[in-house]
Parts: structure tokens; C-alpha cells; sequence
């Protein structure tokens, strides 16, 4: 499928189904009444962008539903050209959101493909289409005044909660009554279950462990052919004990200090896991009959530059920027943001390399010298990018040093991540292993002082920080 090209074809074209091969292909038909209308309109404006244009037919759209409300056209020949004005808008609008349309159907299908039900494509885009129709619905709270929110972004947000409402609605509201206690437990993905904990409040360091829980249910509890999933019955105190022995085995195998679990303990976490299973199955979601509450303040210049389809990119800008920045900075902010050192536990990390990053004031200075380099750039690279949107916004711009702050860490941690996979891949080390912990810290830290080269034992005042660096990453890759 060939991308528009142009205004014209933005604001007269609509993507159609055709069936190739016992395929589907989407193609891009033209409306000629829309066409010769948006050309004649682009003669007063040639330079106009679709911002432009799209702003310019829900204006109309507006405005006619105002006069309507008012009473104001009472002849018949001005309403009936009132009506065809109203329409011919509205189909301009819907044709400009084609893209946008399609963009939320292939998301949400990516995003929905755990559910039981598989729904096509051409349905996402069914459910997408009807979203944006009529688009007064939709766009009846955004404010022509915060010029840095465009007509596109608003929608992405709006049209792909509107799917996410439906499938809920469909599917997975539905499949909720369906399933007993344990029967719904045992349905979960671990996906889901993870999701659920993290939307139920858990803390994140115990998500990990209720997964762990939940894993072992799964192993554990059987159903038998005649009973099913579904309707699985609260295990056997047997049951419990079983899971419970199997929990605190593999918590054991890595050294963890921990006292192990009782069979009521578990009963207690996965009592947990099904209340929140139970409330992510059914979790809010705003009523499609309601669906044009939508707040504008929720659509900022920073949700239109990183939607969630956008992220791999942004993220691939950041670790493009880290990289341009000196090695010293590289290693301040691995050890800073990557590794949660503070700037004095820096300051006594760096000072044998570097004679001018003794003290914690100097530590943060550079900190700070580095972070306003990569923000400008970053800034720079993304105006490229989406030139459409403005950045120069003092709220959006403290935002956005949030969220690179966020993407910054998710780099730097990533790093450190690679090395210990690269230790436990080239050594063949086995969670069996009884100092399993203390052999990944210390290889961890030698080779971590090489890639950042740093002089042997420069990490040897901070092995404590780095040993909790290891025991979440041992964590995480167990048990989730």
C-alpha cells in the first residue's frame, strides 16, 4: 500500500479491502466530489499544511452544529446547503484519518493477540473506521487553542482506546463471568498476569514473586479431563503444600535469604493474583456511549512524539546520543542512572581516573553539563522527525527531560544488562549453583570496570550496590 502523497489525496481518498489470492490488501480509492472540492480550497491556501485543513473542517463541523442548536437557519434552502456542507467536512475529516485508522487497527493487533478470540485485521480497522464516525463524537473536546496538539495525535490516543473499549466489551469482559477462581488463573498469560499485579498496586520488586507463585500453580494444578480449565475448583491443601515446596525451591536456587513460604502464605499471594486478575478482566474503560469525554489536556505535544508505536524509535535516537557523548560521560551516567549510584559514591569511583570529578559538586556539575547536551540534541533530532510539532514549550520541554531521564536509565540499565548475559552465556553458569550471587557479582564488576575502563577495583567501595544491581537482575530473568 503506497502512502499519500499531497493534500488533495489526504482529504479525498479512503482505504478500501481487496480480496487478492484469498488475501486482503488494503488500496487507496478516491472520492471525486472530495477531490475537486479540496482542490478548489487549496487555491486560496497553497501552502497550507493538513493540520491546516484538518482544523479547518471540524471548525466547520462545529460551527454548523452551533447554528443547528441555535435555531439560526430556519430556511430550507440554507439548511439543506448547511447539510451538504456538514457532510462533505465530515468526509473529509474521516478521509484524512485513513492513516490513522490503520495505524491503531495494526497496534491494537499486535497488542491483542493473547486473547482467546483472534480478531482480523480488517476488523481492528472496522472497529477504528467507526470510531471517527461521526468525528464531532471523537474530537468534541479538543481545544483549538493548545496549538501544539494536532488533529492526528489526538486521534492515535482516541482511536486506539476506543478499540481497546470494544475488544474489552467483547471479549475479554465477557470471558471473565466464564471462568472460576482458579479456572481464570490457570487462562492467564503470563503477560496478563504481570500486567494484572503491576495495574493492582504490587509492589514491582513482588511482582516478580507472585509470577513465580502463579507459575508454579500452573505447573502444579492440573485439571482432569472431565473437570476442564474453566471451572477449576480451589486446590487441596495437598495442592497448596506442593506449590509451596516447589516455590521455595526455586527461590532457593539462587541463594536468596529468604524464609521460605507456607502452603497458607501461597494461598494468600494467588488469592491476590485472582483479585487482581479478576479486576484487570473487567478494568475500567470508558462507556462508547460516553466516548466523547475525552480530556484535551491528556493530549500534549509529548504524547504525539512518543506514542507507544513510536518508542523503538525514540529509544534508538537515545542510544544514538549516548553514544556521541564523550566516555566520560558515558561512564557517569552508566554508573549514575544504569546502576543507581549516588554522586558521592561516583565521586569516590571516578577520582582515580579522573582528578577533577573528586568531589560530588563536581560529579554533578558534568552531570548536568551532559544531560543539557543530549536534551538539545534530542530536541534538534525530534523537530527533524515531527516537524510538525513544537517543542519549544517550557512544559512540554520539562516533560520530555522526564521522559528522557526515563529512556536514558532504560539505556544505561540495558548495558549493564548485556553484560551479565554475556557472563552467564560464555561461563554456562547454572541457577543451580550455590554461590551463583556472589560469583555473577564478581565477575559482574571486573568486567564492568573493563568495558568502562575504569582501574581494577575502582568498584570495590560500591560491590554493595552492584550486588543488589545482580540479585533484581537474577530475579527478573527467573522468574519472569
Amino acid at each position: 500500500m503506497n502512502k499519500r502523497e499531497g493534500i488533495v489525496q489526504k482529504f479525498s481518498s479512503f482505504l478500501s479491502l481487496r480480496n487478492d489470492n484469498k488475501s486482503f490488501n488494503f488500496i487507496w480509492k478516491p472520492d471525486l466530489d472530495l477531490e475537486r472540492n479540496i482542490s478548489f480550497l487549496t487555491q486560496s491556501e497553497p501552502d497550507a499544511k493538513e493540520e491546516y485543513w484538518a482544523r479547518y473542517f471540524l471548525k466547520i463541523l462545529r460551527n454548523i452544529l452551533e447554528e443547528e442548536s441555535l435555531k439560526v437557519s430556519s430556511e430550507t434552502e440554507k439548511k439543506e446547503n448547511l447539510s451538504k456542507s456538514f457532510l462533505r467536512a465530515e468526509k473529509h475529516l474521516c478521509a484524512y484519518l485513513q492513516e490513522t485508522c490503520l495505524w491503531a487497527a495494526r497496534k491494537s493487533y499486535q497488542r491483542f493477540k493473547f486473547i482467546q478470540h483472534k480478531y482480523p485485521l480488517e476488523e481492528y480497522f472496522q472497529i477504528a473506521n467507526s470510531a471517527i464516525y461521526p468525528p464531532v463524537k471523537i474530537f468534541k473536546s479538543f481545544n483549538f487553542d493548545y496549538h501544539q496538539t494536532n488533529i492526528e495525535g489526538y486521534a492515535k490516543t482516541a482511536v486506539v482506546r476506543f478499540i481497546s473499549n470494544t475488544i474489552y466489551q467483547k471479549d475479554l469482559e465477557g470471558k471473565r463471568e466464564k471462568f472460576s477462581n482458579y479456572g481464570l488463573l490457570k487462562d492467564l498469560t503470563r503477560k496478563e498476569m504481570q500486567e494484572a499485579l503491576v495495574i493492582k498496586g504490587i509492589n514491582h520488586n513482588r511482582v516478580s514473586l507472585y509470577c513465580l507463585a502463579w507459575q508454579c500453580l500452573d505447573e502444579i494444578y492440573q485439571p482432569n479431563q472431565k473437570q476442564g480449565s474453566r471451572s477449576l475448583e480451589t486446590p487441596t491443601a495437598q495442592c497448596f503444600q506442593g506449590i509451596a515446596s516447589l516455590y521455595n525451591e526455586r527461590y532457593k536456587q539462587l541463594g536468596f535469604m529468604e524464609a521460605p513460604v507456607s502452603k497458607d502464605k501461597i494461598q494468600e499471594i494467588l488469592e491476590i493474583c485472582i483479585q487482581a486478575a479478576r479486576d484487570y478482566r473487567t478494568k475500567l474503560f470508558l462507556p462508547l456511549e460516553d466516548y466523547n469525554n475525552l480530556s484535551d489536556s491528556q493530549h500534549t505535544a509529548l504524547d504525539n512524539l512518543v506514542q507507544e508505536e513510536e518508542w523503538q524509535q525514540v529509544n534508538s535516537l537515545v542510544a544514538s546520543l549516548f553514544s556521541a557523548i564523550p566516555e566520560t560521560g558515558q561512564t557517569m551516567l552508566i554508573l549514575w542512572l544504569g546502576l543507581n549510584l549516588t554522586q558521592t559514591e561516583m565521586a569516590g569511583v571516578l577520582k582515580n581516573k579522573y582528578p577533577e570529578l573528586q568531589k560530588q559538586y563536581q560529579v554533578a556539575r558534568q552531570l548536568a553539563r551532559y544531560k543539557k547536551v543530549i536534551l538539545q540534541d534530542f530536541i534538534n533530532e525530534a523537530n527533524k522527525i515531527y516537524p510538525e510539532i513544537c517543542l519549544n514549550d517550557e512544559k512540554d520541554i520539562e516533560i520530555i527531560k522526564t521522559s528522557l531521564d526515563e529512556c536514558l536509565q532504560s539505556h544505561c540499565q540495558k548495558l549493564c544488562k548485556f553484560i551479565l548475559d554475556k557472563i552467564t552465556q560464555e561461563s554456562q553458569v547454572e541457577s543451580e549453583t550455590s554461590n551463583l550471587q556472589h560469583t555473577l557479582k564478581e565477575a559482574f564488576i571486573s568486567q564492568l570496570e573493563i568495558d568502562i575502563g575504569l582501574p581494577t577495583n575502582s568498584l570495590s567501595a560500591v560491590s554493595n550496590k552492584l550486588a543488589d544491581f545482580v540479585d533484581q537482575w537474577l530475579k527478573n530473568k527467573f522468574f519472569n
